[in-house]
């Protein structure tokens, strides 16, 4: 039996991590689970061989999502290059120099994705062929493990999907989060 790991830092970081004001935690950390934990085998109650003890993969999963979250400060980075959430309508970023900041910080291409209106539509955009959307929502980081990702080793790798944000200059809000959301 291996022996019990020091987890009393999990729940306080999950709630500072998780915090959201859409789902209770309980819910999304099952959310979480059920949808990435599932995607590598490392996490698989087998793979911990006869020494398991039960439930261990799920407190794994969780500290190992804090230790990437920790290790990808997306709003760190943005943060350096001056690049900061405003809900003022006249602030706004251009794609290009968000790609920068962050490969500055990661040391290769996220996918940033968007929503929002397209950026031929908006008053700005109007008769640009550019339909990108303009609301910045979410960036992935791609990487190889080395060895199970537990053990928190990888290498960066550029985004494997393009962008769907707008590429005009000065097109893309990245919004203040809500009162309830971390900041």
């Amino acid at each position: 039996m291996r022996p019990q790991k020091n987890t009393s830092e999990l729940p306080k970081l999950q709630n500072l991590v998780l915090k959201n004001s859409c789902f209770h935690v309980t819910n999304l950390n099952r959310h979480e689970f059920s949808k990435h934990a599932t995607c590598f085998s490392t996490f698989d109650v087998p793979c911990y061989g006869p020494s398991y003890v039960q439930h261990s993969e799920i407190v794994d999963f969780f500290e190992t999502a804090i230790l990437y979250y920790q290790r990808l400060p997306t709003w760190n980075w943005l943060n350096k290059a001056s690049i900061v959430p405003s809900n003022s309508s006249t602030v706004s970023y251009s794609l290009v120099d968000m790609q920068t900041a962050l490969i500055d910080g990661y040391g290769a291409l996220p996918y940033i994705g968007c929503t929002g209106p397209r950026y031929n539509t908006t008053t700005e955009g109007a008769g640009s062929t550019d339909n990108g959307f303009t609301v910045l929502t979410e960036v992935w980081y791609n990487f190889h493990t080395f060895g199970k990702p537990q053990r928190g080793a990888w290498k960066p790798l550029d985004a494997t999907y393009k962008t769907n944000c707008a590429k005009a200059e000065g097109a893309i809000k990245y919004y203040e989060r809500t009162e309830t959301s971390v900041q």
